[in-house]
């Protein structure tokens, strides 16, 4: 198992991507955490979609923030710099970008355990294009 995983690592397509690698598979695993917290609460717990979006952007956001920091930048800029610019672009897309589409998008198809996650759903991918593009 150990040389199928060093032979991976010396793919010279993984270490010409390997900084995009990395980041999919945070970006993927924040995507999952945000999901999960999200859909805990509101549809097991019964939590209003917004402070369901609220709280869960909030932990996946520090998540995401602390592994991209050490696993995938890993930054030689100041902490401080580093935190202000990501939390600036993340609030904004977080708390209202993806709130306003979980409005819109619920106000469509209505509410519910499914039609929660559609929704959620939706938001993170805006979110995501906001965050990338802002």
């Amino acid at each position: 198992m150990k040389e199928k995983i060093q032979k991976i690592r010396q793919n010279k397509l993984v270490q010409k991507h390997k900084a995009k690698i990395k980041f999919v598979l945070v970006g993927g695993t924040n995507f999952l955490l945000d999901l999960g917290i999200y859909t805990l609460l509101a549809n097991v717990l019964g939590w209003n979609q917004i402070v369901a979006n609220i709280i869960s952007v909030t932990i996946s956001m520090i998540f995401s923030f602390y592994m991209n920091y050490t696993f995938v930048w890993r930054s030689q800029k100041n902490l401080f710099e580093t935190v202000a610019g990501f939390f600036v672009v993340s609030m904004f897309s977080n708390y209202v970008v993806q709130n306003l589409v979980i409005l819109i998008v619920s106000a469509i198809i209505g509410e519910g355990n499914i039609q929660n996650v559609v929704c959620k759903c939706c938001a993170s991918g805006v979110g995501m294009n906001t965050n990338y593009f802002g």
